[in-house]
C-alpha cells in the first residue's frame, strides 16, 4: 500500500519596502537664487511588492493500492476442484470394482454415497473448504480385518486412476510436492487405522488366504460335486454361481471375514431334501478331494494342526441341520 504523499503549503513573500526622503530648501533663505531650480528629489518609492505566493499545493495523493493478491490456489483446485476429484473417484471406484483382491469389501456399499463421502474427505484434506462428516478411519474399518496386501491393492487402484486420467504424481516416493502426491501421502498416513491384520495371521479367514482362496475352494468343491453321481442330483436345478457366492459368504462370515451371509439357515435350506448319512459322507469326501486338488493341508483327525482343520470341523458341525434320513 502506498502511503499518501502530502506536500506542505509553500508561501513565498517578496519584500522590497524602501523610504527615501529629502529635505525641502527653505524659501526664506536670502542667499538662495530662486531662479536656479532647486532639485529636491521628493519621489518616495513606496512601491511595496506585496505579491505573496499563497498558492499552497494541497494535492494529496490519496490513491491507496487496495489490490490484494487473492491467488489462493489449493491442492483441491489443482486437482480440478469438484469436477476433477469426482472424475478421479469415479474411475477409482471402477478400478476397485474390477479388482478381485478387494472388490468384495464393497459389495454391500452404496457407491454413490461412498463417492460423496470420499470427495468430502479429499476436499477437506486438500484445502477445498469441505467438511468430512463420515466416521474416523479406525472405527469404520475396525471389523474388516484388512491386511497390508489389501491396503496396497487399494493404493494401486488409485495410482491406476491417476494414470487413466493423466494426473501427475511422483512415482515411488510421492514426495515431489504435487497435489496427487499429497493425497497418496495422506492415505499412507491412515494405513495404521485401516489395517488391522497386517500379515493376515490374526484372523482365520485371512489365514485361509482371504476371499480369493475361499472362492477357489468353493468353486473346486462344486466342480467335484457336479461330477459325483452319488449326489449331483441334488444340484441339478441349482444356480451354481449363486450357490457358490452364498457359500463363500457363509464361510467368510464364519471365519471372521468382512462378509454377510444372506442365505437361509442350513436347516431351512435343506428341509425336505431327505439327505442321508451316505449323501453327507459323499459330500465330505468331495470336499476333502477339493482340498487335495488345491494343496490345502488338513490333518486326518482334524485336530487343528493344519490350516483347513477348523473350517472342516465347522462344516461337520452342520450335519445335524442338513441330514434328515427320510424315506425318498
Amino acid at each position: 500500500m502506498r502511503s499518501a504523499l502530502v506536500i506542505p503549503a509553500l508561501v513565498l513573500f517578496a519584500c522590497g519596502d524602501k523610504d527615501e526622503s529629502y529635505p525641502e530648501a527653505s524659501s526664506t533663505d536670502p542667499t538662495v537664487d530662486w531662479n536656479d531650480e532647486a532639485d529636491a528629489d521628493t519621489d518616495s518609492d513606496t512601491d511595496s511588492d506585496t505579491d505573496s505566493d499563497t498558492d499552497a499545493d494541497t494535492d494529496t495523493d490519496t490513491d491507496t493500492d487496495t489490490d490484494t493478491d487473492t491467488d489462493t490456489d489449493t491442492d483441491y483446485d489443482a486437482l480440478g476442484g469438484a469436477d476433477g476429484v469426482n472424475a478421479l473417484l469415479a474411475d477409482f471406484l471402477e478400478n476397485v470394482g474390477g479388482d478381485d483382491r478387494i472388490n468384495w469389501f464393497f459389495v454391500s456399499s452404496d457407491l454413490t454415497a461412498l463417492q460423496s463421502s470420499l470427495h468430502d474427505q479429499i476436499c477437506e484434506a486438500t484445502g477445498g473448504g469441505c467438511t468430512y462428516a463420515g466416521g474416523d478411519m479406525a472405527t469404520v474399518h475396525a471389523d474388516m480385518a484388512i491386511t497390508d496386501d489389501q491396503f496396497n491393492a487399494l493404493v494401486e487402484d488409485l495410482l491406476q486412476s491417476y494414470d487413466d486420467l493423466g494426473v501427475e504424481y511422483t512415482a515411488g516416493t510421492y514426495d515431489g510436492g504435487l497435489p496427487a502426491d499429497n493425497v497418496i501421502l495422506a492415505l499412507a498416513g491412515m494405513q495404521g487405522d485401516i489395517v488391522t491384520d497386517a500379515d493376515g495371521s490374526a484372523v482365520y479367514f485371512n489365514q485361509l488366504g482371504g476371499r480369493t482362496a475361499v472362492e477357489a475352494l468353493v468353486a473346486e468343491i462344486l466342480s467335484v460335486v457336479a461330477a459325483d453321481a452319488r449326489i449331483n442330483g441334488f444340484f441339478a436345478t441349482s444356480d451354481l454361481d449363486a450357490l457358490g457366492s452364498l457359500l463363500v459368504d457363509q464361510i467368510c462370515e464364519a471365519t471372521g471375514g468382512y462378509c454377510v451371509y444372506t442365505g437361509q439357515s442350513m436347516l431351512d435350506a435343506h428341509a425336505g431334501m431327505c439327505i442321508s448319512d451316505a449323501d453327507w459322507d459323499a459330500f465330505v469326501e468331495d470336499t476333502l478331494t477339493a482340498c487335495d486338488n488345491l494343496g490345502i493341508a488338513y490333518s486326518e483327525t482334524l485336530d487343528g494342526s493344519e490350516i483347513a482343520d477348523n473350517l472342516l470341523n465347522a462344516l461337520l458341525a452342520m450335519k445335524g441341520d442338513i441330514v434328515e434320513n427320510c424315506t425318498k
